[in-house]
């Protein structure tokens, strides 16, 4: 799946494609599922569903918010095929389906980690100075917050705007915020 993402066009400099997308979605579907207090099980159905998620892009292209006003994607008939010429077809087809329908709180917390992974994308591309990606972020984050439906995601939402890119490394090596602390990188700390 090394199909770029549709924003590209509209972004320019971007460094994601459907499978990376989908990779961190999975990642942050995971975080999402053990914050709501899902078992490790829950959380592995919600991190596959976001595996997933996107898999019909495969055959029907991203449409982006642009594309999606002249067309549709048929992306059920593109499950159905991609899920049709094999035993647990029908499992994986049925895991769309409840990941669609946003019922079960495994299903949400992969709906939550998709927004959430778009949101990530336009934060680190807004920290690196592209205006566009600002303006997108600012725009997303007002809509897409109150269609959360997670809490989890909604303070993972917050925490990030009020963050950086660099945070959850810089203070592990850096001491003062201005020089590597060679005592942490040679383990004397």
């Amino acid at each position: 799946m090394l199909l770029p993402r549709s924003h590209n066009k509209q972004l320019g400099t971007t460094f994601d494609t459907v499978a990376s997308h989908s990779h961190h979605v999975s990642v942050i579907a995971y975080c999402i599922a053990r914050m709501e207090k899902l078992t490790h099980e829950q959380a592995i159905k919600s991190t596959t569903m976001a595996v997933f998620h996107d898999l019909a892009e495969a055959r029907t292209g991203d449409y982006d918010f642009v594309a999606k006003h002249y067309g549709t994607p048929d992306e059920e008939k593109a499950l159905k095929d991609q899920f049709g010429g094999f035993d647990f077809g029908k499992d994986l087809k049925d895991l769309m389906e409840e990941y669609i329908e946003r019922k079960t709180l495994e299903a949400k917390c992969a709906k939550d980690a998709d927004s959430l992974e778009q949101l990530y994308l336009e934060w680190v591309l807004m920290w690196q100075g592209n205006k566009l990606a600002q303006k997108w972020f600012d725009s997303d984050f007002k809509d897409r917050i109150p269609g959360l439906r997670t809490e989890s995601a909604k303070k993972l939402a917050f925490t990030m705007k009020k963050s950086n890119p660099q945070e959850w490394w810089w203070s592990q090596f850096m001491k003062d915020d201005m020089a590597i602390d060679l005592e942490k990188l040679a383990g004397k700390n």
